[in-house]
């Protein structure tokens, strides 16, 4: 029986080359980035698994001192006798409470009101100098004290934050020999602006007082009084530095550029 071969010419089967073509077509786009339509495919490099966002830029740091570093709160003496006071685990906490958000705190602990009370801020100096003097970046000076007031009615240096129980905190900036007293005032001022935002009640203002407080040593530098020897106990006086924290870290976060939700 004869067949029908409608066409046929020699070479190879329509089938075949259309099989061929087929196969050039899929080796094309695999290996030559083409595809159907004269289009090309750029492909897509594999995502590093490892890759990490870019590192937060690092944040100046807070210097935290103490010109009387042997003041205590009552029940106790008012002063310690060539010892660190209680005043010391204040600014201890505020450290704390500070390196838990990121911002990195020195404190210096060295004993600077005793043998010789006069002597005080003279002393300080001279240990504020010499990190100062380290070249290290810093956004804050911190002089932590604690207020020594006339008796005064009950609750007048305590404010209830969170339903509990804080000392209030007091600013005071030293205008004497001073020639950063009005960045020093401005410091302050915003540290207290702050304060009232996030913690209204917390702040007892800020004084300026004419004497020499250190203020010379460095722009951002204020004297803090977290609470008073007959009004406050060391408890209320410790949760006010923790607070004040987050005060400290939200100036340090602003004049850093720091987004606050970086915390």
């Amino acid at each position: 029986m004869a067949r029908f071969r409608g066409g046929e010419k020699n070479g190879p089967g329509l089938l075949f080359i259309l099989v061929v073509l087929v196969v050039v077509a899929v080796l094309g786009a695999k290996y030559f980035g083409f595809a159907p339509g004269g289009r090309q495919v750029r492909p897509v490099p594999p995502q590093d698994a490892g890759e990490k966002a870019a590192p937060e830029p690092a944040l100046p740091v807070v210097v935290i001192y103490h010109s009387h570093t042997t003041e205590n709160y009552s029940p106790g003496d008012s002063h310690t006798r060539g010892e660190p006071g209680q005043i010391v685990e204040v600014g201890a906490e505020l450290g704390r409470a500070l390196e838990a958000k990121g911002i990195k705190a020195i404190h210096i602990t060295e004993i600077h009101d005793y043998p010789k009370y006069s002597e005080s801020y003279t002393n300080s100096l001279k240990s504020l100098r010499q990190v100062l003097d380290t070249g290290v970046v810093v956004g804050a000076v911190l002089d932590i004290h604690r207020d020594g007031l006339p008796p005064r009615p009950p609750g007048y240096t305590t404010v209830k934050v969170n339903d509990a129980e804080a000392a209030t905190i007091l600013f005071v900036v030293g205008d004497e020999d001073n020639p950063y007293m009005e960045q020093n005032l401005a410091f302050a001022e915003a540290l207290r602006d702050l304060m009232e935002d996030m913690y209204p009640g917390l702040s007892r203002g800020i004084k300026v007082q004419h004497a020499m407080l250190n203020g010379s040593a460095h722009p951002q530098s204020a004297t803090v009084f977290i609470g008073d020897y007959r009004g406050n106990t060391i408890a209320e006086a410790k949760y006010a530095a923790a607070l004040l924290a987050d005060i400290v870290a939200a100036y340090i976060r602003g004049i850093a550029g720091v987004p606050a939700n970086g915390m």
